[in-house]
């Protein structure tokens, strides 16, 4: 067993960001450069019960696992997550299969990941027990874990920063808890995420300790992976390149970051953000801040104290209804508007009403909406922003980070109760009541045709509803996102459902191109 290696875990621990779709070229592309810069393990992707598809870096059979013809000093391995595929699934190996597979488990499923460790172990993989969170287990169970672990003799153990929370001292502080007790012939693996930017700092720390103990370090090319992303190949493999003498080549990596990672990066992209920077700190999965930062609703401030509110015992693991609940909680503030409802309801009268959304076609198709205004005699709400070239009679405002960011005060403004911030010219609509029952989006483009229907208006007409894109989305600078492509895409679907909902109600005319008309 080499003292040092390296472990790509591009298709495996990147696929989480393009959902594992690298295409079948890609996949091989990206298996044969790795193999051609010398790196000492390769993970293929996940192992999972499921019918194989090339174009997936997800197998249901070792035997579908695309591998290149020459693999001369190279280990490739595939990761089976806890439950995601039988004992009886996996065959037995042969020379020209994988060569190993990582397991990776929660702290209540050791016992039946054991079993399964033991099994794989007696087929004759190389065997890599991964649990999730490492830095989060107390001594007294790590070194439990450990005991046991030194029975199964596997391959390696890993000390895994899920949270990407830790400074040298806690890393040095763990791994010597490790490698004092764990068995001197298993190797101690280290998997980092970026969310503090550390993790080519902490790996630069274990490769200068003076131990013999077997060290695999975790890397991915441009440091592919969800959120914050992970440990740099290119950038590990020079330093060890420069400063230990073991020699690997980086230009097949840097190849593959302008042939193939560099499409996925502009499409799906990833790296350090103030929200994985809050999440870090404060010890909680990515992807409370991931949620919170779709949300699009409020500002950094507030979703740090949102976060200090995950319950202690599990805002390690996430759970997409712990933080849904907080959110709508932290939203609701139950306010009586029935006065503001019908000082609304008295201004509009007997006027048709326009709402005017933010997208791009306000300005590309600006004299459709004013021969749409001066035909109608329309009473207009905008929704989030004030236009330069029309004016409101009222502007919908359904969350602070937008409030915050507005830049005229001078039109009567319709606030929900979760904006802080009523003025003289403002009325106060009750939050929750806008929000549907069957789905809790709080857009605020939903929210406003909501609000019309609760005021008994029957038809209204829509401008700059254009949907989400892969281009810009606003004609305003100040309301621009950061949204990944899935967050979009998932933004659109909901969006239409609550049109295809709110339809039932009222009547719908789209008079600027748009993703949501039905007709």
């Amino acid at each position: 067993m080499k003292r040092i290696s390296i472990l790509d875990c591009t298709l495996r621990d990147g696929g989480y960001v393009n959902n594992f779709e690298f295409g079948a070229s890609s996949i091989r592309q990206i298996t044969n450069k790795l193999y051609e810069a010398h790196l000492d393990i390769i993970e293929c992707g996940f192992l999972r019960t499921a019918k194989s598809n090339p174009d997936y870096s997800l197998y249901g059979d070792v035997r579908t696992i695309p591998l290149p013809e020459k693999r001369n000093g190279c280990m490739f391995v595939a990761m089976i997550e806890y439950g995601g595929i039988s004992a009886d699934d996996v065959v037995q190996r042969l020379p020209e299969y994988i060569d190993g597979i990582r397991l990776t488990f929660h702290r209540s499923e050791w016992e039946d990941t054991k079993k399964l460790a033991l099994n794989l172990t007696q087929k004759g993989y190389k065997v890599f027990i991964q649990p999730v969170g490492t830095a989060t287990y107390t001594d007294t169970e790590l070194l439990t874990l450990i005991t046991e672990v030194n029975k199964l003799l596997p391959y390696a153990f890993y000390l895994v920063d899920t949270l990407g929370s830790m400074y040298k001292n806690d890393l040095l502080r763990m791994y010597y808890l490790i490698d004092h007790n764990l068995h001197e012939d298993i190797a101690v693996g280290f998997h980092s995420h970026n969310n503090l930017q550390l993790s080519f700092a902490n790996c630069m720390t274990l490769l200068e300790l003076n131990t013999t103990r077997p060290l695999i370090l975790d890397s991915s090319v441009f440091g592919m992976g969800r959120g914050a992303g992970n440990l740099n190949t290119e950038l590990i493999t020079h330093y060890v390149n420069t400063n230990i003498n073991i020699n690997y080549d980086t230009m097949p990596i840097l190849e593959l970051i302008d042939d193939v990672i560099m499409k996925i990066y502009r499409k799906h992209p990833w790296g350090y953000s103030p929200p994985y920077y809050l999440a870090a700190i404060r010890s909680v999965h990515p992807n409370y801040a991931q949620y919170l930062i779709d949300k699009q609703t409020i500002p950094i401030p507030q979703i740090g104290r949102m976060l200090d509110k995950l319950p202690a015992e599990n805002r390690h693991l996430f759970n997409i209804a712990d933080i849904k609940h907080l959110y709508f909680e932290e939203m609701r503030n139950a306010t009586n508007d029935a006065r503001a409802l019908e000082t609304l309801r008295t201004l509009i009268n007997e006027r048709s009403v326009l709402v005017i959304a933010p997208g791009n076609s306000v300005h590309n198709h600006a004299k459709i909406i004013s021969d749409y205004i001066t035909s109608n005699d329309a009473f207009i709400i905008t929704v989030n922003f004030v236009p330069d070239i029309i004016k409101p009679d009222a502007v919908f405002i359904g969350n602070i980070k937008r409030y915050m960011r507005l830049k005229s005060n001078t039109e009567l403004l319709l606030l929900t109760s979760n904006i802080q911030g009523c003025t003289d010219n403002s009325l106060t609509i009750d939050y929750e009541t806008l929000l549907s029952k069957t789905n809790a989006s709080d857009s605020s483009g939903i929210m406003v045709l909501r609000l019309l229907v609760k005021i008994g208006i029957k038809e209204v007409a829509l401008a700059g509803y254009d949907g989400f894109t892969a281009e810009e989305n606003y004609c305003a600078d100040s309301l621009d996102n950061y949204l990944t492509a899935e967050a979009m895409q998932q933004l659109n679907i909901n969006t239409a459902l609550q049109i295809g909902e709110l339809l039932k109600q009222l009547k719908i005319n789209f008079i600027t191109p748009t993703l949501y008309d039905m007709r």
